[in-house]
């Protein structure tokens, strides 16, 4: 038996994310699709009458230590460590996060917000980033969603919008 992710791509059962395309797949073995969409199609079928439970409050989880970091209102977010000596004071800042010695680059990654749709893109960063542990090609802007994680050098972070 295999499970099938939203883009129809064929996982072998028990796979927690999709081999093609990294999408988080749902653990009971049903379509990653079934996760996540009625959440959005029900605010849209419902006109609006769920807002409240599709709102999205978007932010970046570090696993480390539970840092949280507020994305709400930005359509473009830098991540990475600051550096004064080279004015770089990224959005994000992992540098007490344990970013210098998990490998975070000063510039490591972006987050867009698209109309409400986010993607990340490394920044050809120095230890890369990976994207549910699928390495991304750097500067290609690759979408994300509600409990995805993203893994800067040795840093894991866990996007969340709900």
């Amino acid at each position: 038996m295999s499970i099938r992710c939203s883009q129809g791509h064929e996982n072998p059962e028990g796979s927690a994310f999709c081999d093609e395309c990294g999408e988080r797949l749902d653990p009971t073995g049903a379509a990653a699709m079934d996760m996540g969409a009625p959440m959005a199609s029900a605010g849209a079928m419902a006109g609006g009458a769920t807002a409240t439970a599709t709102a999205v409050a978007p932010r970046l989880v570090v696993q480390a230590d539970n840092a949280s970091f507020d994305l709400a209102g930005k359509s473009e977010v830098v991540i990475g460590r600051e550096d004064p000596v080279s004015n770089i004071y990224p959005d994000v800042d992992l540098t007490t996060h344990g970013g210098e010695e998990g490998g975070v680059s000063r510039l490591h990654a972006k987050l867009f917000n698209n109309g409400g749709q986010f993607s990340v893109e490394d920044q050809n960063s120095t230890n890369f980033t990976f994207l549910n542990r699928q390495k991304l090609t750097p500067k290609t802007p690759t979408p994300v969603k509600d409990g995805d994680e993203i893994r800067l050098g040795r840093v894991i972070l866990t996007f969340q919008t709900t």
